[in-house]
């Protein structure tokens, strides 16, 4: 198996935070496929907040696309040039829960949907997460914070709702904890 190659692309539309567009492609035994939709995103950070009392910060916001209020996790898409990913997950928490971390971690670094789009996500464990100067939300943004118990959080099931890059960035988590089990939150220490 090997990569295709891109005979023609076309883009449908752009703007500073996505693009559509449609490729015409080659694969290797020669068959042609004629039309295929690429997403073009910007890359993404997701943060884990825990406080030092093994919660975890929560958004609670309506996302349109699906038509839902969830509880989730902070985090948001790069600015343009921004290729920090710790500054920018720093900088989603700040900016929707007004909640700082004394540490940043990567956990996890993953394609959310590599069939139909070409960005990267990149996770991070936020700790000592305490409360800063405030929120400050985009025009857009209607966000409530919340905190809840790790372990509470962890049994993600339990929610009505469930977003499935948020489901990833428990794995991510648990499988952090799993190499550095003193930094569990202290709730679920034995």
């Amino acid at each position: 198996m090997k990569p295709w190659t891109t005979l023609s692309s076309t883009q449908v539309l752009r703007d500073q935070f996505m693009g559509l567009r449609t490729d015409r492609c080659q694969r290797a035994d020669g068959h042609i496929v004629e039309t295929y939709h690429v997403c073009e995103l910007t890359e993404w950070v997701t943060v884990v907040p825990v406080t030092d009392e093994g919660n975890v910060v929560l958004v609670r916001e309506y996302r349109h696309a699906a038509g839902v209020i969830m509880v989730g996790l902070p985090g948001g898409v790069s600015d343009p040039g921004e290729a920090d990913w710790a500054a920018v997950g720093a900088r989603e928490l700040r900016e929707e829960t007004g909640h700082v971390a004394r540490e940043m971690h990567l956990i996890g670094t993953c394609y959310p949907n590599p069939a139909l789009q070409n960005n990267r996500l990149h996770y991070y464990l936020a700790l000592g997460c305490t409360p800063g100067p405030g929120q400050a939300l985009d025009p857009n943004e209607e966000i409530e914070i919340l905190e809840m118990p790790y372990a509470e959080f962890l049994d993600y099931g339990q929610f009505e709702i469930q977003h499935g890059l948020h489901a990833a960035a428990l794995f991510f988590a648990e499988c952090f904890f799993g190499k550095h089990p003193e930094l569990r939150p202290r709730q679920d220490r034995s």
